[in-house]
């Protein structure tokens, strides 16, 4: 996958110790980890994080999906945001989204660092259809089958005829 340089977050945004805490533990365990978070913010009490995993190749500037980390000060949410973009509440009722509290700042920080970390590490491929009147791109967990994105040059996005795909490249997780 591609690196992401994203600046480190201010601190002095931080509105309590739990949140510096919450902030400092996933910090280290990001640069242990050599993975960054694209996007930081504090609003309405809460900390929201993402981070973006994206193919690796440049010719294909799309990021894939975004896992998004909330802490509160007391109970941290995560799992993947089907938005991509902050516009709704992490929802526990939807699938691998989790919540958990009554644990340290740092124990809270931990299970988002081991949740996200486990989620880069998952393969992502690329299956690709060349036909002389489009070219199609699904982007899919490879292993779940899960789609993630889909690029139709001729936005016709039919599926039940294409066959099996004339290449599968592998673009993230282990596999890439």
């Amino acid at each position: 996958m591609i690196p992401v340089a994203a600046p480190r977050f201010d601190l002095a945004e931080c509105t309590s110790e739990a949140e510096r805490g919450f902030i400092e533990a996933l910090h280290a365990r990001a640069e242990t980890g050599a993975w960054v978070a694209d996007v930081w913010r504090v609003r309405d009490g809460r900390i929201t994080l993402s981070v973006c995993p994206c193919d690796n190749d440049p010719a294909y500037n799309c990021v894939l999906r975004t896992l998004r980390v909330d802490f509160d000060g007391t109970t941290v949410w995560f799992g993947p945001d089907e938005t991509h973009q902050f516009a709704t509440e992490l929802d526990p009722a939807h699938p691998g989204v989790s919540v958990l509290s009554r644990q340290s700042v740092p124990g809270l920080a931990a299970a988002a660092a081991d949740w996200l970390e486990r989620e880069m590490r998952r393969p992502i491929v690329r299956h690709e259809w060349d036909r002389p009147e489009f070219s199609r791109r699904l982007w899919v967990l490879a292993d779940t089958g899960e789609g993630l994105v889909l690029r139709d040059s001729a936005n016709v996005f039919r599926r039940s005829d294409l066959g099996p795909p004339d290449r599968i490249v592998p673009v993230g997780g282990p596999a890439a």
